[in-house]
């Protein structure tokens, strides 16, 4: 065997390279999609079913997706210190970031089957580090903390009480009562609640403020005379 056959064989192409890392960080990215469109649905106030969180999901993810085709760095890509490029350095393009929006859930399927990213290949991109090292990495961090304010209120939303769960809670459960009367340890729900009830009363709900001030003393008196 020569010597030039044998550095051939070593010689990982740059395909291959970091398709573990960007595995990792499409998985980062997908999830936080689902996450921002569940977020969403809970903050408009609409009905959890299987079809809104589907359908609000697929819009942040394809978003997103499409932010990543225009500038090749998504939160997921970029705290994993990668970028995705075509050919030359470019940016993928819009079009091609909406198809790898396709093609990108089930390549992460594909991927551990296959040990290779078949999909990635036909569109013609692939991860490479992000430029400047360290420096580049905190250069390029701001635009990627818009995202991660995003998720941070999608995940408030998730665990913060819609209106309806809040009426619910404070005016037909036992728990409820017992918040509302201050009788009882306060827990998160219970937190949430009540402060959600409270904003709501101060921001002209007459239904809420009327409940809080017939049924429940401990928001009343955050209310005021």
């Amino acid at each position: 065997m020569s010597d030039g056959t044998l550095f051939s064989m070593e010689t990982i192409p740059t395909e291959a390279r970091y398709q573990g890392r960007l595995w990792v960080a499409d998985l980062l990215d997908l999830t936080g999609a689902a996450l921002v469109g569940w977020g969403a649905v809970r903050a408009a106030e609409q009905v959890t079913t299987a079809g809104a969180l589907v359908l609000a999901g697929a819009v942040a993810w394809f978003a997103l997706s499409a932010v990543g085709g225009l500038t090749g760095r998504t939160p997921g890509r970029h705290f994993l210190g990668l970028l995705l490029e075509r050919g030359e350095g470019r940016a993928p393009g819009l079009g091609t970031g909406l198809l790898r929006g396709l093609t990108a859930p089930v390549e992460l399927l594909l991927q551990v089957v296959l040990q290779h990213r078949p999909l990635d290949a036909q569109l013609g991109v692939h991860a490479r580090p992000l430029p400047g090292g360290a420096r580049g990495w905190v250069r390029g961090l701001l635009p990627q903390l818009v995202g991660v304010a995003l998720l941070a209120g999608a995940v408030w939303s998730i665990v913060t009480p819609t209106r309806q769960e809040m009426l619910q809670y404070l005016d037909s459960t036992l728990t409820g009562w017992h918040c509302c009367h201050g009788t009882r340890e306060v827990t998160w729900q219970c937190r949430t609640s009540l402060s959600r009830a409270v904003r709501n009363a101060k921001g002209g709900d007459a239904e809420v403020e009327k409940l809080l001030r017939a049924e429940c003393p401990v928001a009343a008196a955050r209310l005021g005379p």
